[in-house]
């Protein structure tokens, strides 16, 4: 059996993570435009949803709250903030969503306008306060590839 991996197996992940990172800036493009999101609503940010490890999807996502001036949101996405549900390549999935200190998962990652101000919230609803995050995809023959995001709106591509 062959342990190498094929340049097919390794364009998959490789794509699937620069989608990712297109999403990513789509998410910020968004919240510093003060995209409006559904019912003529000025979101407080814009970002995006992770299922957590071992996903094959994630939602770009609108963080709207009841106060105009924001006073209150969560930065995490909620019932009706959902834009799009994107899935990943057939054969990728996350590896992993944290910030390589506490091992904390991200389920969240917010960009909040006017300064691209970036907001981690971890899967306990907890505000993450590193400067930097890390999501690793996979695919099934163990391919990675890693896009790092940091508090500043830096978004690497693989």
């Amino acid at each position: 059996m062959n342990k190498g991996f094929t340049v097919v197996e390794i364009v998959v992940v490789l794509r699937s993570a620069q989608n990712l990172s297109l999403n990513l800036r789509k998410a910020e493009n968004n919240a510093l435009s003060s995209k409006v999101f559904k019912d003529s609503k000025v979101p407080c940010g814009w970002g995006v949803h992770f299922n957590g490890v071992d996903s094959t999807s994630y939602a770009i996502f609108a963080d709207t709250t009841i106060a105009q001036n924001c006073f209150g949101r969560n930065y995490k996405m909620d019932s009706g903030e959902e834009l799009e549900t994107v899935n990943l390549e057939a054969g990728v999935k996350i590896k992993s969503i944290n910030n390589n200190i506490l091992d904390i998962n991200i389920s969240d990652v917010v960009f909040t306008p006017p300064a691209p101000l970036v907001r981690f919230t971890s899967f306990y609803g907890g505000q993450d306060g590193s400067n930097t995050i890390n999501i690793i995809l996979v695919n099934k023959n163990s391919s990675t590839r890693t896009i790092t995001i940091n508090k500043t709106g830096f978004i690497s591509s693989p």
